[in-house]
């Protein structure tokens, strides 16, 4: 790792700290003005993690701040997890807006991020009704299908997997259900 890579993951954790402290990081263009006189690659390393926090975060209005500049990023089944743990209103949420992002998460399963989404779903009823399109995005994943299928005997094996997914994975994809 280069000693360049070490300063800008050095600079980017007290960038935002200081974000964090001063509440700067809850508004995008706040953001933009703060970092402006870094260096062109601390705020491009710096706004492609924002651009992760804000989905985490369930921040739909500041991710799509940050998606208009071009920040990007992986999103991993574990930023779902966040995101999803962070729906508390039947606005949109950035599930649902980067529906083609989750659908397609191509990553194996973790077994305690399905159980947290399944317990917070189950545990919050007066959310459910606002967390049923999330869910169903969920089910559509074909890894998360493939894990159901392997985990079947439990709780949220069963109510993850979509049934129809599983029908087309074994005809047109076996390889994954092995």
């Amino acid at each position: 790792m280069s000693d360049r890579l070490h300063e800008i993951i050095g600079q980017i954790g007290v960038l935002h700290n200081q974000l964090l402290e001063n509440k700067k990081i809850k508004d995008a263009n706040e953001v933009f003005e703060f970092i402006k006189n870094y260096d062109k690659d601390i705020q491009k390393h710096y706004l492609d993690l924002l651009l992760q926090y804000y989905f985490q975060k369930n921040d739909l209005k500041n991710l799509k701040e940050l998606l208009l500049v071009g920040a990007k990023f992986d999103i991993r089944f574990e930023d779902v997890k966040e995101a999803f743990l962070n729906i508390k209103s039947e606005d949109e949420n950035v599930i649902e807006f980067m529906e083609d992002a989750v659908v397609f998460i191509k990553e194996k399963i973790n077994e305690v991020d399905l159980k947290d989404i399944y317990n917070y779903y189950t545990n919050n009823n007066q959310l459910q009704d606002m967390l049923n399109s999330s869910i169903e995005l969920i089910k559509r994943n074909r890894y998360v299908c493939v894990y159901c299928f392997h985990n079947l005997e439990s709780v949220y094996g069963k109510f993850f997997l979509n049934k129809d997914l599983l029908e087309s994975l074994k005809r047109d994809l076996p390889y994954l259900l092995k």
